[in-house]
């Protein structure tokens, strides 16, 4: 039997609810995946917070005649745009708060031989009841671009502008697999919004005089990319003709926390209707609400322009998918 320590994610794309909700854990990379497999039936993995708190304990588990795996789960190949294909089963022991420690590492996964972590997870294996998993997201289908103009036609997009987003969607797509291909941090959010977001925004119908980037917005900060509906020309005499608002992320980012941010932005324009989070390629979009005119907590359509889907690969019940987010950002 080994013990192994996991992160799930970083302080800024943390999921780690995730591993405890499904009961299990899951990694990206190809180091991480090989070392992925070679965890066993019974080995005891140690779910960390940075690098001094234990968030749980967990034993490798066989579920279905699997106890691990490297891809074959859909929502794990687009996890907010990341692949994190290799997983295994884990039923989980979790404190009611964090547990400080010490001699965890950066590692994304690890093997653990400290006698003081080994004795912290065996009690907390011993103390901790086992949380019951819930089921995981079900599988979406893909969506091919001609059933995405379509329906983009149907709802008021003219032909001609069908075939300029179909070309950008393509354009799109080499350039953040150039991006994917190279180290993230190379790729910031200037990037993605420069190269990646304007032009689909222009390949949808956007005129540039529409759009405002870094948009000043007082007492809040700068607004990556505000759409209105008429040109702008004074943040004083347009506030109530912004009808989107949408940050821009790197690819080394997480979408989740930059949704606060939006809103924040959102808040001082009491006619926007769709705040976006995106990095370029994924798209979270989040619609007010017609009653109380408040934005949800999780977001109402996802779009990953490198792999449309019919709905949200993580939360397929509740979430729209890629023909939603595209109509959000159609021109008013």
């Amino acid at each position: 039997m080994a013990y192994w320590q996991i992160a799930a994610g970083s302080n800024q794309r943390s999921y780690d609810d995730r591993f405890l909700d499904h009961g299990i854990a899951f990694v990206g990379g190809t180091s991480q995946r090989e070392t992925m497999r070679t965890v066993k039936i019974g080995d005891v993995v140690i779910l960390k917070q940075g690098m001094s708190r234990i968030r749980a304990v967990g034993r490798v588990v066989e579920r279905d005649g699997q106890h691990s795996g490297d891809g074959g789960k859909d929502w794990l190949k687009d996890f907010d745009g990341w692949d994190l294909g290799g997983w295994c089963y884990v039923d989980w022991c979790v404190p009611s708060s964090p547990v400080v420690t010490s001699g965890l590492t950066r590692s994304t996964i690890q093997g653990v031989n400290q006698a003081h972590l080994i004795a912290e997870a065996d009690r907390i294996l011993a103390t901790v009841p086992v949380k019951e998993p819930e089921d995981e997201p079900r599988k979406t289908d893909r969506v091919d671009d001609e059933v995405l103009t379509r329906g983009l036609i149907d709802f008021g997009l003219r032909p001609a502008a069908a075939e300029d987003l179909t070309v950008a969607l393509r354009r799109i797509r080499l350039l953040a697999g150039f991006y994917l291909g190279r180290p993230w941090h190379l790729t910031k959010e200037h990037e993605a919004r420069t190269f990646l977001t304007v032009p689909l925004l222009l390949a949808l119908g956007w005129a540039e005089q529409r759009m405002q980037i870094e948009l000043n917005v007082p007492g809040v900060g700068r607004a990556d990319i505000a759409c209105f509906r008429k040109p702008v020309r004074g943040y004083k005499d347009d506030p109530d003709e912004c009808s989107i608002i949408i940050e821009t992320k790197g690819l080394s980012e997480g979408l989740h926390y930059a949704t606060g941010q939006a809103n924040r932005y959102a808040a001082e324009f009491p006619t926007c209707d769709v705040v976006i989070v995106t990095n370029g390629y994924c798209y979270k979009a989040y619609k007010r609400s017609a009653t109380d005119k408040s934005f949800p907590e999780k977001p109402t359509a996802y779009l990953n322009i490198r792999d449309p889907r019919t709905r949200y690969p993580l939360d397929p019940t509740n979430t729209d998918g890629a023909l939603a987010v595209l109509k959000m950002l159609i021109p008013t």
